[in-house]
């Protein structure tokens, strides 16, 4: 055959089918014509399909500003300005007629998320994971009467939205408000837990009980006590507060379920208590005036706490 399916060219090119629409409109793909409508779907020429394809291989492999913007929940017009000023380095790439974008290595990637993320011990910042100008978090459940089921996500440009479960569809936050009526189904907030560390967890997105796992943590815990980020693998970094609470509400995942994705703490039970404790202790310890001066200001040096900095010269030495 000498043609592609739009389903084929998308798949073939890595894009979306509205996409190679967009594509077909402005003649970068040639659409084959069908005046007579002999056959429903519509099909792309192998040949220029091929060729960009061939392109697409010739040039550099990345991450584009808005996946980096996503993945760092920072602004896109942040990862931009950080590219001009040369503190990240990025290829330019064509995208079409006149235009050009970026193409972050994943070297880069790593340096601009050190760059980008706290150093204090690399913990998730609120601001990637809640937005208080609408006051919503990510994976957040909301529904109306048009919609049984709504998510609270971001897209490429790094702009809040709600994902409609039924249809996988993106809509803007402002557009599911006014238009679908979307208000959340629970409060996410409760009274900060007293600090004695995180359990951490690494769970996969597509986890069938991973959205019951949210909705209990935001009703029960309250988004004062976790902390989230989107890997680059799409997979969830996950950290809740060290203490209790009820564990009766849950339904559809289990402690069996967390254990595997556990990566730092412990998970109890006790009859109708979710119990997560921290590996990390609390403990004092007693420096002269001038010592405790010179770390910290080696700690500020770092940028990082005297806790972390003590921790990591004790590593060395044990």
């Amino acid at each position: 055959m000498d043609w592609y399916t739009q389903q084929e060219v998308a798949d073939k090119l890595g894009i979306s089918k509205a996409t190679v629409y967009h594509w077909g409109k402005q003649k970068k793909i040639i659409k084959i014509q069908d005046p007579y409508r002999s056959i429903r779907e519509v099909r792309y020429q192998r040949a220029e399909v091929d060729a960009i394809a061939q392109e697409q291989e010739a040039q550099p492999k990345g991450f584009r500003p808005s996946e980096v913007a996503k993945k760092l929940g920072v602004s896109v017009q942040k990862i931009y300005k950080l590219i001009q000023e040369g503190t990240i380095k990025a290829s330019e790439v064509p995208v079409g007629d006149e235009r050009k974008t970026y193409v972050i290595s994943a070297v880069e990637l790593e340096k601009a998320e050190k760059l980008l993320t706290p150093s204090r011990d690399n913990r998730p910042k609120r601001s990637e994971f809640y937005d208080s100008r609408y006051g919503v978090a990510l994976f957040q459940k909301f529904f109306s009467s048009k919609i049984s089921e709504a998510r609270i996500t971001r897209n490429e440009q790094n702009d809040w939205g709600f994902l409609i479960q039924s249809n996988q569809k993106w809509i803007p936050y402002e557009e599911g408000v006014k238009e679908y009526q979307l208000v959340p189904s629970y409060p996410i907030h409760a009274d900060p837990l007293e600090y004695k560390g995180y359990v951490t967890f690494e769970i996969p997105s597509d986890t069938i009980w991973f959205y019951s796992l949210m909705d209990y943590l935001y009703q029960v815990w309250g988004m004062e006590n976790i902390r989230l980020r989107v890997l680059l693998d799409g997979s969830i970094l996950l950290l809740v507060r060290a203490g209790e609470n009820d564990l009766s509400s849950i339904q559809a995942f289990s402690i069996s379920d967390l254990l595997p994705f556990s990566r730092e703490g412990e998970i109890l039970r006790d009859n109708d208590l979710l119990i997560l404790k921290s590996t990390y202790r609390k403990t004092t310890v007693e420096l002269p005036k001038k010592m405790l001066k010179q770390v910290m200001d080696a700690a500020e040096e770092e940028g990082i706490s005297m806790s972390l900095w003590l921790e990591r010269l004790i590593e060395k030495n044990i």
